[in-house]
């Protein structure tokens, strides 16, 4: 598993557009659109419900989102490690 595919999804997730997560992150938006399928292929359970007007997280999208968040927070600050 990629690593930058969980920065990725969260990068997503977090602002929840994908436009603005592909400017902030510096991919192309069919790139973005891509490494997010490719995780939900790879962990095998679908992280966004799809519909004609974007993207919003499954409830195992929100369980991924806060397991991931923690990660982040606790690698920004590890004295709370």
């Amino acid at each position: 598993m990629d690593l930058n595919n969980f920065v990725r999804f969260y990068g997503f997730a977090e602002v929840g557009s994908l436009s603005q997560a592909s400017d902030r992150l510096r991919v192309a938006q069919p790139a973005l659109s891509r490494q997010i399928k490719m995780l939900e292929n790879e962990i095998g359970i679908p992280l966004f419900a799809r519909h004609g007007r974007g993207m919003k997280l499954t409830e195992a999208g929100r369980q991924l989102l806060e397991h991931v968040g923690t990660h982040c927070a606790n690698s920004k600050n590890p004295s709370t490690n």
